[in-house]
């Protein structure tokens, strides 16, 4: 694993961990554990990772009005979507770090990116192959 980099002091990631947890718990469904996703090995793996998770922010703003319209909010059921959407800031100041890191390196942190995606989208598959019934 690799050390944070000094190039990001005073930034950190939003955390969604507890609160996915708690929607999981609203919605009756159970935690099904994944394999660990692998850490990155360099920090301009580490930066293209936390650009995916980071950048992730975007696309959950679509998403909470969505839910919105289906009953879930901040207090049920998409409390992950509320607190990854609280500080479009976080993004923009990720941004910048990102363009004044030293150690970037865009092959070694597009094949990080690339790395996530897949995993995310193996996850994907593993949960819905879970609740998929059996044609019969």
């Amino acid at each position: 694993m690799v050390k944070w980099p000094e190039s990001l002091s005073g930034w950190v990631p939003v955390s969604l961990t507890m609160m996915m947890q708690a929607d999981l718990k609203d919605l009756q469904e159970t935690h099904t554990p994944l394999p660990a996703f692998s850490p990155p090995a360099s920090i301009p793996a580490l930066l293209g990772v936390l650009y995916v998770l980071e950048g992730s922010s975007l696309g959950a703003r679509f998403l909470a009005r969505q839910v919105a319209a289906l009953g879930y909010t901040q207090d049920f059921g998409a409390r992950h979507l509320a607190i990854q959407t609280a500080s479009p800031d976080n993004w923009q100041h990720f941004l910048r770090l990102l363009d004044i890191a030293p150690e970037w390196d865009a092959e070694a942190a597009a094949d990080a990116a690339h790395s996530l995606f897949r995993y995310a989208i193996a996850a994907v598959r593993h949960t819905d192959s879970l609740t998929e019934t059996p044609h019969g």
